[in-house]
């Protein structure tokens, strides 16, 4: 019993490694959703510039929705969102961690999409 116990513990950590890496996964594939065919199976990801609904690429998202902020958020706010995104989807962050490729590139696709949503959101403020 005492065996089976001192197994479950050591394994513990890589258990929750891996479901938080399949959710991770899961998460950053929904996400991709919105560059597509917008067939009707696809979950709406955010809004165009028209503020039409839908998938319009990548430049037809909106960089609040991107961030997870809204257009009256302050500056501050803002680049902490976007440091806290750039810190969970780094993909070097994955790199050495064995995962397979597919979601080492689904990490480094939304990372970019951060990345110009912020550039976006910067110009616009001009800060």
């Amino acid at each position: 019993m005492t065996l089976i116990l001192r197994l479950l513990l050591k394994a513990a950590p890589l258990i929750f490694f891996f479901l938080v890496a399949r959710a991770l996964k899961g998460v950053l594939q929904a996400s991709q959703y919105g560059r597509g065919s917008g067939g009707a199976d696809a979950p709406p990801y955010g809004k165009d510039h028209t503020g039409q609904g839908g998938s319009a690429g990548r430049r037809g998202k909106d960089p609040y929705v991107v961030l997870g902020c809204t257009p009256s958020s302050s500056n501050e706010e803002i680049k902490k969102k976007y440091r806290e995104l750039l810190g969970k989807y780094h993909p070097d962050r994955f790199i050495g961690q064995k995962l397979d490729e597919e979601f080492i590139q689904l990490a480094s696709r939304k990372f970019q999409e951060i990345r110009e949503a912020y550039e976006k959101i910067r110009q616009m403020r001009r800060f």
